[in-house]
């Protein structure tokens, strides 16, 4: 007879099979998804190449992201995930159905890691699958090689916030459509320069500082998922910069394609064409260049308008470009700022003038030192620079602008190894001729910058060049004028090069610490 025991041991041993051979039923009413990665997605196909550690800027998300998930009836779930680690993925189990997946979008306008927000939609199946989640982000980034700079952080100029810093270099994400300026300063930690950028989403601007015994690409980036904008800025023996690429701000209107004198004037932009165009003034947007407003200039004929100034009470245009040297009528027109700034109609009083060491008029076949393109108002005088096609230099007249008629004396003259075309002068005396090279498709647009200077000897003080770049960028520079500080815009007259046509073009370029 079998024991109690042994009866129940064999009970249990039946039950036991009989539960271990029974199948569970799956639950269909519920799936789970995992989320593997995260994948910042692309508005634009950028080239990978062959992808090294060194050379591509791997972005650090914000610590924490809640993502919500909202069914088609209205039901949420939340996950929290950390982007920047999927060593374990996260996962949720969920209704089976379609969902739409969001996160809080960031409306910082700066950080030091890049802002992103999901915005998908998925589908939840019976069983589990794998997912990488998709990530949108509003920032751009500026970054600076920490390489042959002051010891001064590098900062944004009007919020006074510093960079930040991460292996070699300093850097900022920052919310699109913003205009940056950031202060970065040079070796001696007084002279400095002001990078200025209009922040685009998905773009990455980079900039690297060297002296011309270094490698200037030392550092290069990849694209991966920003577009790359890399500046690579060549100091000279004292640390300054030898070469700024100002910002484009927008191509002009077919009406400015021979755009070649600028004004600024209580915050208001004005500009003219050349000869043989109208005589017009053109009042433009400052932020985008477009023609706001005309006003006809009527008692008069633009023979060669090159230039605008300006006084408190006046403005004047130089209608003095004289490219064959051999002009006898020339003249600087005086208006009214009030009629400028009021009518759509204005007249003008005419000072004509001639230069006090020019004798021969035949032009010596356009080689000459008669051509003028560029002049400001000073001290009360007229001051204009000439464009020296013979010699690359440019001679310094001043000229008297209460006369009907005068004569324009030679006080000076400096090599600037090129071709002048326009010519400003701030509140606080800084001086700036804008030329360029006439070397065709290895032609450059330059700036001197003239500073400490005693009485209205511009040439005596500091004079520092600056390259700008090609003209085939930023069209033939010919108008310029400071907004503040030193703060200028730029604008070109359209060119034909190499068969290719470039629109005429507005630009924007900040100066301020270099002189």
């Amino acid at each position: 007879m079998r024991s109690f025991y042994s009866n129940c041991f064999i009970l249990f041993f039946i039950l036991s099979g009989i539960s271990c051979t029974e199948k569970e039923k799956p639950n269909n009413d519920f799936g789970t998804i995992s989320f593997i990665g995260i994948e910042l997605l692309n508005p634009s196909s950028f080239p990978s190449g062959k992808i090294s550690s060194q050379n591509v800027w791997k972005h650090t998300y914000q610590n924490r992201i809640t993502i919500q998930f909202e069914s088609s009836t209205g039901q949420t779930f939340n996950l929290e995930i950390q982007p920047n680690d999927f060593s374990t993925p996260y996962s949720i189990e969920l209704p089976i159905g379609t969902y739409s997946l969001s996160s809080t979008r960031s409306t910082d306008l700066y950080s030091d890691f890049l802002p992103i927000w999901i915005n998908q939609e998925i589908t939840i199946n019976p069983g589990t699958q794998s997912l990488t989640l998709e990530a949108t982000s509003d920032y751009g980034l500026f970054t600076l090689s920490n390489k042959n700079l002051g010891t001064s952080t590098p900062e944004l100029v009007s919020q006074n916030i510093q960079l930040f810093s991460r292996d070699n270099f300093f850097y900022i994400y920052a919310l699109k459509d913003q205009a940056l300026s950031i202060r970065i300063n040079l070796l001696d930690n007084e002279t400095y320069f002001r990078s200025y950028w209009q922040v685009v989403s998905y773009a990455h601007r980079h900039l690297d500082l060297y002296f011309p015994d270094q490698s200037a690409t030392n550092f290069s980036f990849i694209p991966v998922d920003f577009s790359i904008e890399q500046n690579f800025i060549s100091l000279n023996a004292n640390g300054i910069p030898v070469s700024l690429s100002p910002t484009i701000l927008a191509d002009l209107e077919i009406s400015q394609n021979e755009n070649s004198g600028l004004a600024f004037i209580q915050n208001r932009l004005f500009s003219i064409n050349d000869g043989g165009n109208s005589s017009e003034i053109f009042e433009l947007d400052p932020l985008t260049g477009k023609v706001i407003r005309t006003i006809n200039v009527k008692n008069t004929t633009n023979n060669d308008w090159e230039d605008l100034a300006q006084s408190d009470t006046h403005l004047f245009i130089g209608d003095f470009g004289n490219n064959n040297g051999t002009r006898k009528d020339l003249a600087v027109l005086k208006i009214p700022i009030s009629n400028i700034l009021a009518n759509e109609e204005v007249e003008a009083s005419q000072i004509s003038f001639s230069y006090s060491d020019q004798i021969d008029y035949s032009g010596n076949g356009g080689n000459h030192n008669f051509d003028c393109e560029a002049f400001f108002f000073w001290n009360n005088e007229l001051h204009l620079f000439t464009k020296n096609r013979l010699d690359q230099k440019t001679s310094h007249y001043t000229l008297n602008p209460n006369s009907s008629n005068a004569t324009a004396l030679r006080v000076g003259g400096f090599e600037v190894g090129g071709l002048i075309t326009g010519a400003s002068i701030s509140p606080e005396g800084n001086m700036v001729l804008l030329g360029y090279q006439e070397n065709g498709f290895s032609s450059k647009s330059f700036v001197w910058l003239f500073s400490d200077y005693i009485n209205t000897d511009f040439f005596s003080g500091r004079a520092t060049p600056i390259f700008l770049g090609s003209p085939a960028v930023l069209s033939q520079t010919e108008g310029i004028v400071f907004e503040k500080e030193g703060n200028l815009f730029i604008s070109g007259e359209r060119i034909s090069l190499g068969g290719q046509s470039l629109p005429a073009r507005i630009s924007k370029i900040d100066l301020t610490g270099l002189f």
